[in-house]
């Protein structure tokens, strides 16, 4: 690795020039996506390349209220609304079971009853995919088979065995919709990661993985959702449960397939105590966010949510502008400007994309102005001309 050699101001890190490694791609609009709960009603302000819908009015028990009667005016506005925002990648989630479908109702679940069951029949659900797919072939890219199975708030699977009945069912929904729908991918069911000692072998996220293995279900990428486990925690601690997922994938011979961050956030209001990190610490997490999925070799990452304040760390209220949705647009922007290169460094990380780069800390230190940098570039979008050291810090920033 070559380095600039000058003389450098006291206390001044040296930024190394970075090769061009034989990895070095392009990242599309796609790898940056996002929750939009107001897609039925609008579409986003903002061009957006990838969209999960979910808590958007479109689930599974709002479209088929009654078996065989669906509803579909809801999803064919989120759909074309997702589309006119020039979205490329449109993953569905399906579920939640309809009461009418559930095989267990207690009152207690989050969306309504029956809704965390499984169906009576696995006919019911593959019936509403296939229903779907056939609807909206070509335009739904990707489907989900459940969201955060691995909770009660989402799911009960009715009996010790309910991973093993949701791995089936992930195998008779992928056959069903890849008969209709040839292009459209499988996402395996999300799940939220606890990288405790019981994650690795005893955890639904094993069983589940091992039963889509044993029983040949065929799914196009493997969804967690890395929030970290506390609420004061950031992006360090998702690159943790990132390792705990991978590590787990690899036990059970999925280590190959892509990972899909299908939520995430970091803080959260809706229960005491609440936790909401600062307007600039949140904006550094969310461009750390997107940096790291490209770094740690996360395929998609989907950002809960564009307009949804309810979690520590909002992009938007009420339509304005808040300083992480500006982090987002201008870190998506960076990163789609040229081949990205990767990332290196741990104390100071310098990722480079084209013949820029893109700087952050662990902590406020001084970095020497590599050659040929002319320009400083903030989340917020204001640049300034670059001096010959250049302070950096949790937040990143671009020089060019």
């Amino acid at each position: 690795m070559r380095r600039v050699i000058c003389a450098m101001a006291a206390g001044a890190v040296a930024v190394p020039l970075l090769a061009a490694p034989a990895s070095a791609k392009t990242i599309g609009p796609d790898f940056f996506g996002l929750h939009v709960s107001n897609i039925v009603s609008a579409k986003p302000s903002i061009s957006v390349g990838a969209i999960r819908l979910w808590d958007s009015g479109v689930r599974w028990d709002q479209i088929e209220g009654k078996q065989g009667k669906y509803q579909w005016g809801a999803l064919d506005q989120a759909v074309a609304s997702a589309e006119a925002a020039g979205a490329k990648e449109i993953l569905y989630v399906l579920g939640s079971t309809p009461r009418w479908a559930a095989s267990k109702v207690t009152g207690q679940e989050l969306y309504g009853p029956g809704t965390t069951s499984l169906p009576k029949k696995q006919k019911y659900y593959v019936d509403y995919a296939k229903a779907v797919a056939s609807r909206y072939k070509g335009r739904i890219t990707s489907y989900q088979i459940w969201n955060e199975a691995n909770t009660r708030s989402f799911y009960d699977g009715g009996t010790y065995d309910g991973w093993i009945k949701l791995a089936a069912l992930t195998k008779k929904t992928d056959k069903a919709i890849a008969k209709i729908d040839s292009k459209a991918k499988i996402v395996a069911a999300s799940s939220t990661v606890i990288p405790v000692s019981t994650f690795y072998k005893e955890s639904f996220f094993f069983r589940y993985l091992r039963e889509i293995k044993r029983q040949g279900a065929n799914v196009d990428a493997v969804s967690v959702h890395l929030y970290p486990t506390k609420r004061k925690q950031g992006p360090d601690a998702r690159v943790v449960s990132l390792n705990a997922a991978r590590s787990v994938m690899r036990s059970v011979g999925l280590g190959n397939k892509p990972i899909w961050d299908t939520e995430v956030n970091y803080g959260d209001r809706r229960t005491a105590p609440i936790f909401t990190p600062s307007p600039k610490k949140g904006a550094a997490y969310v461009s750390r966010t997107f940096l790291d999925s490209a770094r740690y070799g996360v395929d998609r990452t989907f950002w809960y949510g564009w307009d949804i304040d309810v979690l520590g760390i909002s992009m938007t209220v009420q339509g304005a502008l808040l300083p992480a949705g500006q982090a987002f647009l201008t870190t998506r922007d960076w990163m789609t400007s040229g081949s990205w290169r990767g990332c290196s460094g741990s104390s100071v990380t310098i990722c480079k994309v084209g013949k820029t780069r893109i700087v952050y800390a662990t902590k406020p230190t001084s970095i020497k102005k590599p050659g040929g940098i002319t320009t400083v570039t903030k989340l917020n979008g204001s640049t300034k001309v670059a001096g010959s050291t250049i302070k950096v810090g949790l937040a990143p920033v671009r020089l060019s």
